[in-house]
């Protein structure tokens, strides 16, 4: 691991453990709000004792967490949570979704086991362009690209068969805020890929990098023509009845969590880390990258 990722990952995990302190001791969760008829929806990207990333998880870790959702949640899958959105339905207390992006190698090595054996349902939404190629990330051109290849179609067919339900990533992990990526390809083509190879309706999509200014209403509204019927963020927070369906929040579960963090943010206590999507933040949060070198 890189000097910078490792103080990067270092300082937020010191971070994530004041701010869960203050929240318990301010009792955060009582005056926000306590999550009746809230969905809860899990942000992963990879699972992997190698790779260096900060959103990277190692397998024990995500084996212990995974053991805490399945002891103490409801874990249900994404098509069932719109449904119950979309209707109005009554959410089953502690209803959680299990989501990763990018669509790593590792995702069916190493998740895919533990998600099967603890029966927990996932979502993973896959960069198409990449899947089934020796082409990484550019966001992983530092790190060993062995650590970093992305799935084959054939990996994604047997997760398919176990249960896995696949969206997407965009066809070239686009960021479609920023206006030189060709929209209409990024997101319909990416579908058409995925729907072809699997032979099964790509029903969700996944906006990368994912905060406001990485897409926009143009973003949402093509997504919709494209036969989508849900988006997903990667921005902090919870859904509720009111929520955007083309703008569903995500928790982010990365390498800085520690179980008392990742209870943290299951249990409301972190919900102020909505405040570091706003743009005034995400300024400041990118300059301290900078400063130590990530």
């Amino acid at each position: 691991m890189t000097r910078g990722n490792f103080l990067k990952i270092s300082l937020k995990r010191i971070a994530l453990v004041i701010l869960s302190i203050i929240g318990y001791v301010l009792c955060v969760p009582l005056w926000l709000g306590r999550r009746k008829n809230k969905i809860v929806i899990l942000r992963y990207h990879s699972v992997s004792d190698f790779r260096r990333h900060e959103v990277n998880v190692k397998r024990g870790a995500f084996r212990r967490q995974m053991k805490f959702l399945s002891r103490n949640y409801k874990p249900i899958g994404l098509g069932e949570a719109l449904a119950l959105l979309k209707h109005r339905k009554n959410i089953p207390e502690k209803s959680i979704v299990v989501t990763f992006d990018d669509g790593y190698k590792d995702n069916y090595r190493n998740a895919y086991p533990i998600l099967k054996e603890l029966k927990i349902p996932v979502t993973i939404f896959l960069t198409a362009g990449y899947i089934g190629t020796d082409k990484i990330l550019s966001h992983d051109s530092a790190d060993c690209p062995e650590y970093n290849f992305l799935l084959s179609w054939d990996e994604a067919r047997i997760m398919q068969q176990g249960g896995v339900e696949f969206g997407s990533h965009t066809l070239h992990h686009a960021n479609l805020g920023k206006g030189d990526s060709d929209l209409n390809s990024e997101v319909g083509d990416s579908k058409e890929i995925i729907e072809k190879q699997l032979g099964v309706k790509v029903r969700s999509i996944s906006f990368p990098f994912g905060l406001c200014r990485d897409f926009d209403a143009t973003v949402k509204r093509l997504a919709q023509e494209a036969g989508y019927e849900c988006g997903c963020s990667a921005m902090n927070g919870v859904n509720g009845y009111a929520s955007d369906i083309f703008e569903l929040r995500r928790i982010g579960v990365e390498a800085s969590d520690t179980m008392f963090t990742f209870r943290a943010k299951l249990n409301g206590v972190l919900d102020l880390l909505v405040m570091k999507d706003a743009p005034l933040c995400n300024r400041i949060l990118n300059a301290l990258n900078r400063l130590v070198g990530v």
